[in-house]
């Protein structure tokens, strides 16, 4: 009889029980060792902001509607509907040539739609994240994820300061949101004559933005003597609603805005995209008579309702 020792032999080796044992007992001490370092590591990681869409291609306006009807996407929608998460890019060619009005704006603002829910879902995750990072009694290390995140939204909104002081923090709560679904569709609308503009089809611009890099735009036409202003081009759709976004919360022509915007959220108020396009005098030349031309459609198109509708989960 063997004392201390046992060996058995498997397949010509020799294994030491006394090993085997050992390693039994170790490894509930490494699944809890293992159990904590993901835990740490989820703890550190930043959240997948993105939000991705399904490409929609429709070459045509019959192809789209057949698109929306088989999505059962139907306009107008009710107050709580759930929409497709799509991506209509580009937008059908023959759009401009539809005569039926009503169509025709259903077909634009059903395109634009699950991309503006999209932008504005990530930008309300990004706020309660930054918010949550503020509430703490102190902001995460510098060299951290989180830190790093934080100092990069100063320069994504165009912010000149120190994440540690209130000041600076306060400013970026005050860009950092969304923007109201109606008052996006009425301008990309007011702004790209319904998707059928030179610069919504060649461009991919649905809100009219300038870029003075004559190489990164088109040249307008009606462009006056002396002047160097060109039309951004935008590689999707996509990007022209991130970049119109971006604007709207970094831009010192809607300070009025976000100002609007902050007393909305300090009051605990719905975002009122009717008492926010008073914030647009500067967005063109035409000062108040934008700002009106834009509130009347946001009026008659009755998209004020479309505030509670969200993008669809997918199963």
């Amino acid at each position: 009889m063997v004392k201390n020792v046992q060996k058995c032999t498997k397949m010509g080796g020799v294994v030491n029980i006394k090993k085997i044992a050992m390693v039994a007992l170790l490894l509930p001490v490494l699944g809890l060792l293992g159990y904590i370092s993901w835990n740490l590591t989820k703890e550190h990681a930043l959240p997948e902001w993105e939000l991705p869409l399904a490409p929609l291609n429709a070459p045509d306006v019959a192809v789209l509607e057949r698109a929306f009807e088989r999505l059962d996407y139907p306009w107008p929608l009710a107050a709580d509907a759930e929409v497709p998460p799509v991506m209509v890019d580009p937008l059908p060619e023959d759009l401009g040539s539809v005569t039926d009005v009503k169509l025709k704006k259903s077909l634009f603002f059903r395109s634009l739609l699950p991309m503006v829910l999209a932008e504005n879902k990530m930008l309300n995750e990004q706020r309660r994240f930054m918010l949550a990072l503020f509430s703490r009694q102190a902001l995460p290390p510098r060299e951290s994820d989180k830190r790093q995140w934080l100092e990069a939204q100063l320069v994504t909104y165009r912010i000149k300061g120190d994440i540690e002081d209130e000041a600076t923090r306060a400013e970026l709560a005050r860009r950092l949101d969304e923007i109201p679904v109606a008052l996006v569709l009425a301008q990309a609308a007011n702004e790209s004559a319904w998707g059928s503009s030179r610069f919504a089809r060649e461009a991919n611009n649905l809100f009219g933005e300038w870029t003075y890099k004559e190489d990164e735009g088109l040249i307008p036409e009606a462009r006056a003597e002396g002047e160097s202003h060109a039309v951004r081009v935008f590689p999707t759709l996509r990007a022209s609603v991130q970049s119109y976004m971006n604007n709207i919360n970094s831009g010192r022509a809607y300070e009025e805005l976000r100002a609007m915007r902050e007393k909305m959220r300090n009051e605990q108020k719905a975002l009122d995209a009717l008492k926010l396009a008073n914030g647009l005098l500067r967005y063109s030349e035409r000062g108040e008579a934008y700002v009106e031309e834009i509130k009347k459609m946001i009026r008659s198109n009755r998209l004020n309702r479309l505030s509670s509708v969200t993008l669809r989960v997918e199963r």
